[in-house]
């Protein structure tokens, strides 16, 4: 790992879908502001893991770490993703609500306990 290192930075469609209807929530409880704001929040978290991927913790699900996903906290928002260091790349898999039960949402959609 290269520290100095800047990685190109890649959403995958369900990622994008996630944080589209996290601001649609917003704009749908009359909150312009609390959906710019959490926007913003999506676009500074996801500069970040571009320029410091490990900055991120490993995820605290034991099987969701062994396949190398990695999240950051945004407010009530869990963005999940992987480090792909011989490529340069990380890819966003999810944002997800945190209040939801992530490991097993998780396991199921990547088929990760089989």
């Amino acid at each position: 790992m290269d520290d100095n290192k800047e990685y190109t930075l890649e959403f995958l469609p369900t990622a994008l879908q996630d944080m589209t209807e996290a601001v649609s929530a917003f704009i749908m409880l009359g909150s312009k502001q609390g959906a710019v704001r959490i926007k913003d929040k999506f676009n500074q978290s996801a500069d970040q893991i571009r320029r410091f991927p490990y900055s991120g913790i490993s995820v605290p699900d034991e099987k969701l770490a062994k396949f190398g996903f990695r999240m950051i906290v945004i407010e009530k928002y869990l963005m999940f993703y992987k480090v792909f260091d011989d490529e340069g790349k990380v890819i966003v898999y999810h944002v997800l609500n945190g209040s939801n039960d992530y490991p097993t949402l998780m396991n199921r959609i990547y088929h990760l306990g089989e």
